[in-house]
């Protein structure tokens, strides 16, 4: 039985000679032993020696407490040599090596023992109940001392190694030998036991995994303070093993753990290291992870000076231990054991990159560079591994040329997570480093040599097979050059290597747009250095010129990244130097024709900044010729366009603001420089007029902001006052179109145009109080104030000349008012707040202001032009719908008519029997129920008007609605005026008695009449009838004899007229009112009868048959009359 299991040393490691100690564990058959333990060891004939005495083997496992005990002695006398200035006793020299050996020996047996009974604790339990105890007080002795490996000082480890082997008789050598010992038996031991026995309370920290963790943190512990003492030029000979045995301690572990690894999916040896080594490099996480051995004695990670180079170096080392077999062979890169860890070595390599590089570690020197060009440049048309963030963590389509931009700055200025980078993006964060800290330093030697290994590898028919990928890593690349070093000479190379996205297709429209974006960077970069882009504008321009007279989505996308960089270059702190003048060009007008409209505001934001650039700069009177080349290309290019934006309301929405603030710019440089704006024929007067009164400016916010910016200055006033004569009539034209067509929208806006023709004096003369001239300055519905002013001033005047001077006057203030009136009314909005204010002032100015809109004999006067527009439109218009707006102010309208002499103007009498006409079925409407309601406003028009307008209302709705044709037919909407007359007549005292008799002298006889003119089932019949009813019951007619009189002497005429020519209609009339006022038609009995005598004296030929008839009827009214 083969208890010796402590390691031979063989010196310091040479690393060239990988020939393993042939008393080393591993050509012993160590690992055997552990993954294939022997089970045939008879310990009951046998004894073995332990802490010098001779012990029967099988009676160890009955005394384990005692043989720790010993075990912990001899720990102890090792632990005195922890410390240095220990002088060793000649006469009485401790046998370290021998303790070392009995510690081994002891812990060697107890793994030998418990592997032969398969660790079964219910058999030792027999022999021995504190078994388990026993054997944790063992772990945890152990552990107790391998927790002090970070006492022994650091020199021990760099000075352990002897040739003497286990023959040298120095403490150290064999304290810090003893450490190896018990880390390798004790994860054996703890893998045996893990093998056979599932875990007990004490499974914990004795989990395997942990102790592997721990046993190679400590491994590394001691690399680590050999690498702190072994000078930067020495690394690549010198290897992080103190001697031959910690070099096979890390195989053995190496093979150990890799092969559980396969067995049981666990965690393999490389992600141990590499959990070791993320620590190191990640402070954060150094600074909040800590492990321990034992509990109460913390030990926390390592800490190195160097971690990215001591990373590396230990990776390289622990990569050549893969070419050792299992068996302890070095078979080099045939060996089938290999595992890389490519992975591990890129992180290490960026996270040294991503500090910028230590000057410490290497000199300025090219080869490093242009090893790392020649193999990244042969692979850049394809995409590299490992890339977690930056553009192709995301479309390419959805990053801006700014986003390119910014990733490149921040990788070369560190700015980033250097483990979410490619390979390639941190080589060109270490070409961009080093070219960074050598150019900045004026040395372009380094710069030159970079230069001609780079371009030498491009031409423009390679660049232009590039895919995708291989454009964006060769623009990254130039764009880092550009970034650290000639920014002039790289800007035009990659611009002429680049190909050219004229031309392009479904296919190649991805490329052409990434090509686009890294032209575009080109210009953030001359932008942010302040260099002219002169030297780069044409082709810049010229693609410019070409792409925005296409519509595909392509060239959308590639004018939206123009624009915004557009935007940052304007925006910037720019004096207009740098030829910014050159971008614009003829392709402004296209683009604004054609883009939406998010994309108008974002142009018309960068005129307007770049309007006030110019105008800083001239009142520093500074660059005033690049002010003026700049100020000569936007009249050149951009004027005319902006003249039409206004015209499409949807395309500018909600952005007006802004297009006026442009167009004010123009004109006030058009009043500041007229030469300029007459060269390209424009004008102040004609820029004013066009924003302040053209018709076809839809959109009336546009026009009330641009008034309230000019007029916010009262030298432009002044100024505009020289240009344009009647500026103050345009100005209250405009406030009146304002007023009517933007109610209740920014009043702050309109009330700066309302304080200024408010200190007009032809306007402060039209208020006859000082109330009503404060009401109007102050009040949001100012428009109806100074109408109904209006309406006052003009009765207020004498003579009938002065009137004709104020009405011409004040239909030059609504001139055109027809042609814009309903501008902002659509059938979407036709049931808008805004649309009801527009008809309410409609309707209030005709109501006040007929009589100045009316003249007479003018067939379009503003007036009937007016009425038709809002209130008439024709069949075929596409704007009926404004029917259902105009029946709110009918009354107003009529009521408006009343104030004009109808009767002598024929045109007018036509225009009000159709506004009758086409209203009346609107203003009578019958509901769900089948009940008919008459409008209010429809009542008014009779409830306000006066007695005269009455008569002839009535008068023209007779003769429209109950005129009989040739054919015998009605108005269709005769019955509708029947409803109005009843309904008046039941409102009792609301309306004035002379309503009551205009029914009974106009309306009754034409309801009569054509009640004995239609044929017999015509509904008019029961329409009369009812129509009598409701004069019976009526309020006046019950209450004043004069009412009734007069019905009975009107009903007497027709009766008496019409009897013998419509003899049947007749009796039958009076069959239907006998029943509701008898005494009505006992009046009229006589006067029938005399007509039938003098019929019957003369012997008319119908004579007879109207005596049968009378007779009949008379028998009626009697049967009625003992009835009641």
């Amino acid at each position: 039985m083969d208890l010796d299991t402590t390691f031979n040393c063989c010196g310091k490691v040479n690393s060239n000679d990988w020939q393993l100690n042939k008393t080393s564990f591993l050509l012993n058959g160590e690992l055997d032993k552990v993954f294939f333990p022997s089970r045939e060891y008879s310990f009951y004939a046998a004894d073995i020696e332990l802490f010098n005495n001779i012990v029967p083997a099988n009676t160890v496992i009955l005394n384990i407490n005692h043989f720790v005990k010993c075990m912990e002695m001899q720990l102890k006398i090792f632990k005195r040599y922890e410390d240095y200035g220990h002088t060793l006793n000649v006469t009485n020299c401790i046998d370290f090596f021998s303790m070392r050996k009995a510690i081994c020996r002891f812990i060697s047996y107890m793994r030998t023992y418990m592997n032969s009974i398969k660790w079964d604790y219910y058999k030792l339990r027999i022999i021995n109940p504190t078994i388990e105890e026993d054997l944790d007080i063992l772990f945890s002795t152990i552990k107790r001392f391998l927790s002090r490996l970070r006492n022994i000082p650091e020199s021990i480890f760099h000075y352990a190694a002897s040739n003497l082997g286990n023959k040298c008789v120095q403490p150290e050598f064999h304290l810090y030998h003893l450490h190896l010992d018990l880390r390798w038996l004790y994860i054996t031991l703890i893998y045996m036991r893990n093998a056979y026995w599932q875990y007990s309370e004490e499974a914990g920290i004795d989990d395997i995994e942990n102790i592997y963790r721990l046993i190679i943190s400590d491994l590394i512990y001691i690399s680590c303070k050999i690498f702190e003492r072994i000078p930067l030029t020495d690394l690549r000979q010198k290897t992080p093993y103190s001697c031959t045995c910690i070099r096979e301690l890390w195989l053995m572990l190496q093979i150990f753990i890799d092969e559980l690894a396969n067995r049981k999916q666990i965690t393999s040896f490389w992600d141990h290291i590499n959990f070791c080594i993320n620590t190191m490099l990640d402070e954060k996480k150094h600074q909040n992870s800590l492990i321990y051995w034992y509990k109460g004695i913390e030990c926390s990670l390592l800490t190195c000076k160097n971690p990215e180079l001591f990373c590396i170096w230990i990776t390289y080392h622990f990569t050549l231990l893969y070419g050792y077999n299992n068996d302890g062979i070095y078979l080099h890169t045939n060996c089938s054991r290999i595992r890389f860890n490519y992975e591990q070595a890129e992180k290490i390599l960026k996270a040294y990159v991503s500090k910028g590089g230590k000057d410490d570690w290497w000199p300025s020197r090219i080869p490093i560079v242009s090893l790392l060009w020649d193999c990244f440049h042969k692979r850049l048309d394809q995409p590299f591994l490992l890339q977690t963030s930056g553009p192709w963590t995301l479309s390419l389509e959805k990053k801006t040329p700014m986003d390119i931009f910014k990733h490149i700055k921040d990788r070369i200025d560190g700015n980033f997570e250097q483990v979410k980078e490619s390979s390639y993006g941190m080589f060109l964060r270490l070409l961009g480093s080093f070219l960074k800290k050598n150019y900045d330093n004026n040395d372009t030697k380094y710069w030159n040599q970079i230069k001609g290994r780079v371009y030498s590898k491009f031409s423009k028919s390679k660049v232009q097979e590039f895919s995708e990928t291989g454009l964006y890593n060769f623009i990254s690349l130039f764009l880092t050059l550009a970034v650290t070093a000639d920014t002039l000479n790289v800007s035009t190379v990659m611009l002429d290597l680049l190909p050219s996205v004229h031309n392009f297709n479904n296919e190649n429209a991805r490329k052409c747009n990434l090509i686009w974006k890294g032209k575009l960077v080109i210009l953030l970069l001359f932008n942010e250095l302040g260099l002219n882009f002169t030297h780069i504008i044409n082709n810049i321009t010229e693609t410019v010129n070409i792409i925005s007279c296409h519509k595909d989505e392509t060239s959308r996308s590639m004018m939206i990244n123009f624009v915004d960089i557009l935007d940052i270059i304007f925006s910037s702190d720019t004096t207009l130097d740098l030829s910014e003048h050159l971008f614009i060009g003829g392709w402004i007008d296209r683009y604004l024709l054609e883009c939406s409209k998010n994309r108008v505001h974002s142009v018309i934001k960068i005129l307007i900044c770049i309007f006030k650039k110019c105008n800083s700069l001239k009142m520093l009177n500074n660059n005033l010729e690049h002010v003026s080349k700049m100020l000569d290309a936007l009249w050149c290019n951009v004027a005319c366009r902006v003249r039409q934006l206004v015209f499409d309301p949807l395309l500018i929405g909600d952005h007006y603001h802004n297009l006026a603030r442009l167009a004010v710019a123009f004109t006030l440089n058009a009043l500041k420089e007229p030469g300029l704006a007459k060269k390209y024929k424009h004008s102040a007067a004609s820029l004013f007029q066009h924003f302040a009164t053209s018709l076809i400016v839809k959109d009336i916010r546009i026009t009330r902001y641009y008034l309230m910016l000019i007029l916010q200055e009262e030298e432009d006033i002044y100024h505009l006052k020289k240009e344009i004569k009647n500026l103050d009539l345009i100005l209250i034209q405009a406030w009146v179109k304002c007023s009517i067509l933007g109610y209740d929208e920014n009043w702050i806006e309109i009330q700066i145009l309302q304080n200024y023709i408010a200190q007009l004096n032809e306007i402060r003369e039209i208020f006859l109080t000082n109330q009503d001239f404060y009401e109007f300055k102050n009040n949001k519905e100012a428009i109806l104030i100074f109408i109904m002013s209006s309406m006052k001033k003009r009765k207020s005047l004498k003579n009938e000349q002065q009137k004709v001077q104020f009405d011409i006057r004040y239909r030059s203030y609504f001139t055109n008012v027809d042609k814009w009136i309903l501008s902002s009314i659509t059938e979407e909005s036709q049931e808008t707040e805004l649309a009801f204010w527009i008809y309410r002032c409609v309707g209030t100015l005709i109501m006040c202001s007929s009589p100045m809109f009316y003249v007479k004999n003018q067939a379009n006067s503003m007036l009937k032009v007016l009425l038709h527009k809002i209130a008439l439109p024709t069949e075929q218009s596409s704007q009926c719908y404004i029917k259902n707006l105009c029946k709110r102010i009918f009354s107003m309208i009529i009521l408006g008519l009343e104030s004009l002499n109808i009767k002598s103007d024929i045109s007018l009498q036509v225009l009000t029997r159709n506004l009758f006409d086409q209203y009346i079925s609107i203003l009578i409407t019958e509901d769900s129920s089948g009940n008919f309601k008459v409008s209010d406003t429809l009542l008014k028009c009779f409830q306000d008007a006066k007695a005269d307008f009455l008569h002839l209302l009535f008068e023209m709705l007779m003769t429209l609605f109950f005129t009989i044709s040739s054919e015998n037919n009605m108005h269709k909407h005769n019955y509708l005026i029947s409803l109005l007359l009843k309904t008046l007549l039941k409102g009792g005292k609301i309306y004035a008695i002379n309503i009551t008799e205009l029914i009974l002298t106009i309306c009754v006889p034409y309801v009569i009449t054509s009640y004995l003119k239609v044929h017999d089932h015509h509904p008019h019949k029961n329409h009369a009838i009812d129509l009598m009813n409701s004069i019976f019951t009526n309020h006046y007619y019950r209450e004043n004899a004069f009412i009734r009189e007069k019905l009975i002497n009107i009903l007497s005429d027709i009766i008496q007229r019409y009897v013998t020519t419509y003899p049947q209609s007749s009796f039958e009339f009076m069959r239907s009112i006998a029943p509701l006022k008898i005494g009505v038609i006992k009046v009229l009995l006589p006067q029938i009868e005399s007509i039938i005598i003098d019929l019957e004296k003369y012997k008319r030929p119908n004579a007879a048959s109207l005596r049968y008839t009378w007779n009949q009827f008379q028998n009626f009214v009697r049967n009625i009359e003992n009835k009641q």
